[in-house]
């Protein structure tokens, strides 16, 4: 078999831990669907809003119920302002900075529940044609909490991707992933992030399948206003990477069921400071592509397996494992699913498989309270006025 990495990350990509699925129950009579929101009646229109806080004219953020869950206990950050801003960079620093406090809270939240706090994020703006790892094109973080129950049935379903038929595979742990953790360890300079503390790559299953970076004061650091900063210098350089990989080694352009072509390259004519292992392995994985020329819509089992994503493409999750708190970033080619559809539960790759059951009315009420309760906890956190009044 013609790999697309070669045999010793795909061997280490094997062996990383996976679950697939984990069950979320969906509400009764609900049809899950994209709904485009365009606008902020949209936003209104599709979702419960529990919350509308205003940043600044044409910039605000909705706390609200999600929909179509991806587990019991969640609630939704939605970006809400006039202007449709996709990805996190593309928010004001006061944005991001009222993001880490809400996000801190709910993990604060989560432990008065007893539960497990993952917070996440997709980003994937241009791709339109297929299934896209951020279906609604807005900017919105997933804070979900797992519970006990959850946790349980995770380590007692894991199992090594290896063990996966190849589709699944790749939809859960794709080999661009794998890549993405190698070349990140080489564009990211340690020494220019304020927060952040990489992990060395491979060293574990998660550092394997993502780049991993240690939050060194916990949930506490997402309070910490220089986190955004990190966050947008490291989309900096994967921007930078990818439109060089492009500019490289491909030809054609990205458009309504188009994708660039890989033509014959040379590595080094790729003008980004990489170790000749990263070189090798990215090499091997453009030349090992072979695209298929579709022209219309294709079933979702074949595009996520065959056919690219539109442009740069990631999903960030923060989440704790092993009594630390880590910030994940997956690159994504082929999978579509991003930061809600795949969840990093104690160290395991876990699938969410939504709308399995409806959800009984306890367990609406639960929900529910869930939500009110953090909104009442988010009013009295001493960092209170950056989440709420984030201009003063």
């Amino acid at each position: 078999m013609n790999h697309l990495l070669p045999t010793a990350l795909e061997t280490r990509r094997k062996e990383v831990l996976v679950v697939d699925s984990l069950a979320a129950k969906g509400y009764p009579g609900y049809v899950n669907g994209v709904q485009r929101m365009g606008t902020v009646s949209d936003v209104y229109g599709w979702t419960k809003v529990h919350a509308h806080i205003n940043v600044s004219p044409d910039e605000g953020y909705a706390l609200t119920d999600k929909r179509s869950p991806h587990a019991l206990y969640e609630l939704m950050m939605m970006s809400a302002g006039t202007t449709h801003r996709p990805g996190l960079h593309d928010h004001s620093p006061e944005f991001g900075k009222a993001l880490g406090v809400v996000a801190a809270c709910f993990a604060e939240h989560c432990r008065a529940y007893e539960l497990s706090p993952v917070v996440s994020w997709s980003y994937d703006p241009s791709t339109l044609d297929r299934e896209s790892i951020q279906g609604e094109k807005r900017f919105h973080a997933h804070l979900v909490g797992r519970t006990r129950e959850e946790r349980a049935e995770v380590r007692a379903r894991a199992e090594r991707v290896a063990g996966l038929n190849t589709v699944r595979a790749r939809r859960i742990v794709e080999e661009a992933s794998v890549l993405g953790a190698l070349v990140s360890a080489d564009i990211v300079d340690r020494d220019a992030l304020r927060v952040l503390r990489p992990v060395p790559m491979l060293s574990t299953h998660t550092a394997t399948a993502t780049a991993q970076f240690l939050l060194p004061q916990g949930w506490e650091s997402l309070t910490d206003p220089d986190l955004n900063a990190d966050i947008d210098y490291i989309h900096r350089k994967l921007r930078n990477m990818y439109d060089e990989v492009m500019r490289a080694c491909t030809t054609g352009t990205a458009g309504m069921w188009r994708r660039p072509a890989v033509r014959p390259f040379d590595p080094e004519s790729i003008d980004v400071p990489l170790r000749a292992g990263t070189r090798a392995a990215l090499a091997h994985y453009l030349r090992a592509l072979r695209p298929e020329v579709l022209s219309g819509p294709v079933a979702r089992s074949r595009a996520t397996h065959v056919y690219p994503l539109a442009d740069l493409a990631y999903a960030v999750t923060i989440t704790e494992q092993e009594g630390q708190v880590y910030l994940h970033l997956r690159t994504n080619v082929f999978s579509d699913l991003g930061g809600a559809g795949i969840s990093i539960i104690d160290g395991v790759i876990v699938k969410t498989k939504k709308g399995v059951g409806d959800l009984r009315v306890d367990e609406i009420a639960a929900r529910s309270a869930f939500q009110v309760d953090f909104l009442h906890r988010l009013h009295h956190h001493p960092m209170a006025a950056r989440a709420l009044f984030p201009r003063l």
